[in-house]
């Protein structure tokens, strides 16, 4: 017949361990549903600038505007007129220093973010104490055990206590929480980088872009009865084959860093105590 000792509650007043080391913290992927940051500004500095294989387009599209008027008849209207294409192939580009290019940025949002952390290991965390120590619907063991040539019918305390008790040393090789730590929400700032060197910047692929300038006129010319304005519409496209940055300085300020649903998978491995002392150690109900 088995046997299992039932504990309805212990409880400790006070305690301490004089040492807690932790082998081995394996955080797994991070997880970040929503990253927001909110009023970033960037300095940079750069040594020098390199731009390999530039090369600009610009293209002008002449339009008329025209009028004529003969006293008892008028009329007026719109005509594009074409345009043309003019390339310009500059080579390379060198720019001896960039000092100060201040960037200001309201709000970036990324969703859905990973990333990998390193295990943190030899984690020492000299010793601690609690107070209220509460376990209740106390089972030893679980399943029940034998005892053979002792006959026992049962067995029932009130209440046992003990003033002081003493342990070595508790290991644990191994524990793994079955769920994520998950934090619906963390805010993180102001976050100040005064000072970082970034080495050098290259980009490792094509830069082209495009922009547009204002309607430019033309003077104006009258014959009397007939006139018009001629203007141009400028458009410019850039192309740069690659874009080389030395000795790249930054400062950096985030006023604040918004974390929404966080969740990072924990295993924690090699957990030492050693000399743990419990102080008025109290067990009621006990039944066998």
């Amino acid at each position: 017949m088995t046997q299992t000792v039932n504990v309805a509650q212990v409880a400790a007043t006070s305690g301490g361990v004089v040492d807690i080391k932790v082998g081995q913290i394996v955080l797994g992927g991070v997880t970040i549903g929503q990253l927001t940051l909110q009023n970033t500004s960037v300095d940079l500095t750069s040594g020098s600038a390199f731009l390999r294989n530039v090369r600009t387009v610009v293209h002008l599209e002449f339009v008329l505007d025209w009028w004529w008027d003969i006293g008892f008849a008028s009329d007026s209207g719109s005509d594009d007129l074409g345009g043309i294409s003019v390339p310009f192939n500059l080579g390379d580009v060198s720019i001896p220093s960039l000092n100060n290019i201040p960037l200001s940025i309201p709000s970036v949002v990324a969703n859905n973010v990973t990333a990998a952390v390193a295990p943190i290991t030899s984690v020492d965390l000299g010793g601690g104490s609690f107070t209220g120590l509460t376990a209740a619907s106390i089972a030893v063991p679980q399943g029940g055990f034998t005892l053979t040539g002792l006959q026992v019918a049962s067995v029932n305390l009130s209440s046992l206590e003990v003033p002081e008790t003493g342990v070595g040393s508790v290991k644990v090789q191994d524990f793994h929480p079955n769920a994520n730590v998950a934090l619906p929400s963390v805010q993180l700032g102001p976050i100040v980088i005064s000072s970082a060197n970034a080495g050098n910047i290259a980009t490792t692929n094509a830069i082209a872009f495009n922009g547009s300038a204002s309607r430019q006129s033309l003077a104006p010319f009258s014959f009397g009865i007939f006139g018009g304005t001629l203007s141009v519409d400028p458009t410019f496209y850039v192309s740069i084959g690659s874009l080389l940055l030395n000795g790249v300085s930054l400062s950096v300020t985030v006023q604040q860093a918004i974390l929404h649903a966080l969740g990072v998978p924990v295993d924690v491995r090699d957990i030492e105590l050693s000399t743990i002392n419990v102080d008025h150690l109290v067990a009621t109900t006990i039944t066998l």
